[in-house]
Formats: structure tokens, C-alpha cells, sequence
């Protein structure tokens, strides 16, 4: 699979992952405020400012944006087969094998099969799985949003259905009804709504988004006149307040994420602040009889929902975390809870900050082998019969620790040489090849391997930052990244080994004058230890 499009796809999974705990967070905080402050339960803003953020942090996950060190970067490492030493070997005898005269002998290379039966490592299994996990999540996603789809459209066809067998009420039938004043015709001659009666047990609603029709059921004249006008005038009300719009708006997002159940409530929570919301716009100014006769009429047409309930109706689940019992006390308060302007900001700004935290926490992705083991060798970027010297890695050296040494940090001894580094002192490749290794793992924290040619590989480990990405060739002297203290680090300092065939060896055999660098204490602990500990072997599977 191309490297660019695993990348992408793998951020479009991870963005999915954590848009889920991020909407539950957001749906349980709001819960929690509402409780404190009932005022939230009306006002459609706060949660459509929920929802557009967890659509932002979704974004920011999948965008190639710069990530912060909140999370370590995850890194995609390449196919054991395609990394593993004998694999160009093997390639390259076939190709030469292929080209021979028949009966012609083809040198092949030693053992290439046990070498890389001593590179297979237990992670590998995962590492050859993990390319196609963001594809495989990809193909559910897309037949989750197909299945939702066809049933939105079942959904939508019993609604056609219902339209078919309801008829148009001409302008002269809309002034004779009770249930209209001259004003809300005058209104819907002006929205140029389309008004329909039918004769199904429903209550009155709004059907359609861009040109929506009322649909006013019969049994709506055995009503109190003004009891019918309150309950037209809240179908109006939604018109004019685009609540159609936003609840359509909601319902495509509740599409797209369709595996992120959270997100329902975030929805839920809109279409009872919706509602709410409504009522507040219907009854503001009326008497005490006209919100208990409101009231009232909300509880009738409750019980013909629950008689007849039409799928895919989201109006009949309105009542939400208030509940019946709750909506009616609410409908006969003088003066129901409401935001301030300043408190519809505030909630507005916490919602932005929490997508900006949320998009921080999601993890980084590149295409470098994050190992936490010694990579397997690549090919360096040019043959050479022997290494060229090295030269230092910082621009100013003191050597703090010499090779072999011991200390109670380090029992068995150094395996490289410590540099005095201040955190972000610029680090420098050694000698020209090819970095073979960019990553992190927790014990050498931000670290940089480059392959130099004839088995000759240099490792700098505790960095604070690495600025080379895993198979970009290396001039001597190139930046790689800057010094720190990341991984298992006393403090921020450097730390340098020289790898030989997959041996750790003294790196002074590549900058001789090192000791001329050390200090007075890492000179006098050389001494009082004696010779160094020997070198050791270091398999892949280590």
C-alpha cells in the first residue's frame, strides 16, 4: 500500500477513535451543566457548539497538522521482508539467476534464511497486520454509512407515503379554520409554506428542509381554539427560527459518524433544546390559562404519539432529559431559565477549547520504524569499502561519561559516550549514510540511528526532537535534531554509540582524540575501573 495513503487513512481511523471518548466527554459535561443550570436545556447553540466540536477535532486529527508532545508519536514501521538484510540480497540473486545461460552458477548469499529467522520478532505479526487495519476500518465505515443511508431512505419513503395520502388546504380553507389567526395566514403566505391536512392519528409537524410543508392532522379541531393556534404557532415557530435546517444539519453528522453513539446524545440533546426553545418563543408574554392550556395540549398530542408512532420521526422522542413532567413546569413558568448572550459566548469558547485539547491529545503518525529495538540494517545510501572518520556531533564537545564506564545508573556499563548538552543543542549526523531509524520508545526517548555503509551504523539517543524522517540520506555534519533529556535520561545531555556488525564498540576507534575531550571526572572513573567492559553481541531480538 502507497505510504502516503496508509498515513492518510491511518489518521482517518485514529480521528474516528477518538472522536468517540471526546463526544461522550462532551455529552457527559453538558448533562452535568444542565443539571446545575437548566438554562442549557433551551438553547440550541451550546449543543450545536458540541457537536461542531467534535467535527473540528475529528478535522484537526485528520489533518497533517504539527502535534505538540502530549502524545508520542506513533510511527509506521516498514515490512519485516522488505527491511530485513538478506532481502536485497535475495532480490538481486534472483534477478541474476534469471539472466544466466542455462546450467550457469549463481552465487547466492550466505544463510539469507536463518538470518532473517533471527530478525523476526514478535511485534512483527502486528507490524505486518498494521498497514491494513486503516483500510479494513475504512470498508466498515463506508458499509455503516451505506446501511444508514438505505435506512434514512426506508425512513423517508413511509414519510412520501403519508404525504400522498394527505391533501392540499387551498388559501380559502386555511381563514376558515379555528386554528389559524389572520397573522399566522398572512405568515404562511408569505414563507409560501404548504399547508396539508390528514386524517392520521399525528401530531402537527414540520416535514421537508429547504421548502418544509405543515401537516395538520383532523383530530386537531376537537382542541380549544386557542389551544390550536399555540400548537400551529409552534410549527411556525420552528419555520421561522431554520429549526429544520439545524436539525437536518445534526442528522447528516449523526450519518457521517454513525458509529459514534455518543454523538446521539449530543443530538438528542439539540432536538429537546429545539423544542424548549420553542416554547419559550410561543408562550413569552401569555397569561398563566394560556401556558396551562398549552400545556395541556402538549400532553394530549404526547399520548397520540406514543399510540401511533411513525419511524424516523425525530419529534417524538422531544422530551429528552426533562421528560414530560419537566417540559410542562417549565411551559407554566412565568419566566423559564435563559442564557445571557455572555453565556451562550462562554459556552461557544468552551467548546472550541475543548477541540483544540481534543485534536492535541490525538497521536502523530509518520512513516518511521518506531522499533523500540535495534532496526534491522539497510542498504547505506552509497557502498563504500570502509567508513570515512567521523566527526562530532555537537559544535562544542565535552565528554561527561567514556565507554565501558560504570555508574549506579548505568551497572553494566556505558554502551557509547555521554556529550554536556543543553536541551536543544543542535545535533549533527557523523559521517554521510542513511537514517534507518527516526522514532521513540520510552527507554531512549527521541532517537536517530544512521547507517553509514560497511556494517558501520552511529545511534543518538535522548533527544528532544528529531527533524530527519526514516530514509532520507545524510550529508556529514547535516542536522538530525537537538539534544534533551526524552526516555529513560538523568538530565539533558547526548548520548553516542558506534554499531559494528551488529556489535556496540568503543566509539573511540572513530573519533580517536576522545579522550583529549572528556572531563577530569569521566577520565578519573576510566581509570579507577580499569579496562572497559568487553564488547557484547546484540541481536535484533533483543
Amino acid at each position: 500500500m502507497n505510504d502516503a495513503l496508509q498515513l492518510v487513512l491511518l489518521r482517518f481511523g485514529a480521528a474516528c477513535a477518538a472522536s468517540v471518548p471526546f463526544a461522550l466527554l462532551l455529552a457527559l459535561l453538558l448533562r452535568r451543566a444542565a443539571a446545575r443550570w437548566p438554562a442549557l436545556e433551551a438553547h440550541r447553540s451550546v449543543w450545536l457548539s458540541a457537536q461542531a466540536a467534535v467535527v473540528l477535532a475529528f478535522a484537526l486529527g485528520c489533518a497533517p497538522l504539527p502535534r505538540g508532545a502530549v502524545v508520542p508519536a506513533l510511527a509506521l514501521p516498514p515490512s519485516i521482508l522488505d527491511a530485513a538484510p538478506g532481502a536485497a540480497a535475495l532480490d538481486a540473486a534472483a534477478t541474476a539467476a534469471a539472466g544466466a545461460p542455462d546450467g550457469a552458477a549463481v552465487a547466492l548469499p550466505p544463510a539469507p534464511r536463518a538470518q532473517l529467522a533471527l530478525r523476526v520478532h514478535p511485534l512483527d505479526i502486528v507490524r505486518l497486520a498494521m498497514p491494513w487495519l486503516p483500510a479494513a476500518w475504512c470498508s466498515a465505515w463506508l458499509a455503516g454509512l451505506a446501511w444508514h443511508a438505505l435506512a434514512r431512505l426506508r425512513a423517508r419513503r413511509h414519510w412520501r407515503h403519508l404525504l400522498r395520502h394527505a391533501r392540499i388546504l387551498s388559501g380559502a380553507e386555511l381563514r376558515a379554520l379555528p386554528a389559524l389567526t389572520p397573522a399566522q395566514c398572512a405568515h404562511i403566505a408569505r414563507l409560501r409554506l404548504t399547508v396539508l391536512a390528514t386524517d392520521l392519528p399525528l401530531s402537527p409537524m414540520l416535514l421537508g428542509v429547504l421548502r418544509p410543508r405543515l401537516l395538520l392532522p383532523a383530530h386537531l379541531a376537537t382542541l380549544d381554539p386557542a389551544q390550536q393556534r399555540l400548537i400551529v404557532e409552534h410549527e411556525l415557530t420552528h419555520c421561522r427560527r431554520a429549526d429544520p435546517l439545524w436539525l437536518a444539519l445534526s442528522g447528516a453528522l449523526g450519518l457521517l459518524f454513525w458509529f459514534n453513539r455518543p454523538l446521539r446524545r449530543l443530538d438528542a440533546g439539540l432536538r429537546e433544546a429545539v423544542e424548549c426553545g420553542c416554547d419559550d418563543a410561543v408562550l413569552a408574554g401569555r397569561d398563566a390559562g394560556e401556558r396551562r392550556g398549552y400545556a395541556a395540549a402538549l400532553v394530549a398530542q404526547l399520548r397520540l404519539q406514543l399510540a401511533v408512532q411513525a419511524p424516523g420521526h425525530a419529534g417524538t422522542t422531544a422530551f429528552g432529559n426533562l421528560g414530560v413532567a419537566g417540559r410542562v413546569q417549565r411551559m407554566r413558568a412565568a419566566r423559564p431559565p435563559r442564557l445571557s448572550p455572555r453565556g451562550r459566548m462562554l459556552a461557544g469558547l468552551g467548546a472550541l477549547g475543548c477541540a483544540l485539547a481534543g485534536a492535541a491529545l490525538q497521536p502523530a503518525f509518520s512513516s518511521n520504524p518506531d522499533s523500540g529495538y535495534p532496526a534491522p540494517a539497510a542498504p547505506p545510501a552509497a557502498a563504500a569499502a570502509a567508513p570515512e572518520p567521523w566527526r562530532y556531533p555537537l559544535d562544542q564537545v565535552r565528554v561527561t561519561a567514556l565507554y565501558g564506564v560504570r555508574s549506579p545508573s548505568v551497572p553494566n556499563g556505558q554502551h557509547g559516550v555521554d556529550f554536556a548538552a543543553r536541551r536543544g543543542t543542535p545535533v549533527h549526523a557523523v559521517s554521510a549514510g542513511r537514517v534507518v531509524e527516526a522514532a521513540f520508545n520510552p527507554t531512549w526517548g527521541h532517537y536517530v540511528r544512521v547507517e553509514h555503509g560497511a556494517g558501520v551504523s552511529s545511534l543518538l539517543i535522548h533527544l528532544d526532537r528529531v527533524d530527519v524522517a526514516y530514509g532520507r540520506n545524510v550529508a556529514a555534519g547535516e542536522l538530525l535534531g537537538a539534544s534533551g533529556a526524552s526516555g529513560r535520561a538523568s538530565g539533558p545531555h547526548l548520548h553516542l554509540e558506534y554499531w559494528k556488525d551488529g556489535r556496540r564498540l568503543d566509539p573511540q576507534a572513530m573519533l580517536p582524540d576522545l579522550s583529549g575531550r572528556a572531563t577530569p571526572r569521566a577520565l578519573a572513573r576510566r581509570r579507577q575501573q580499569g579496562n572497559p567492559v568487553p564488547d557484547t553481541f546484540v541481536t535484533i531480538s533483543e
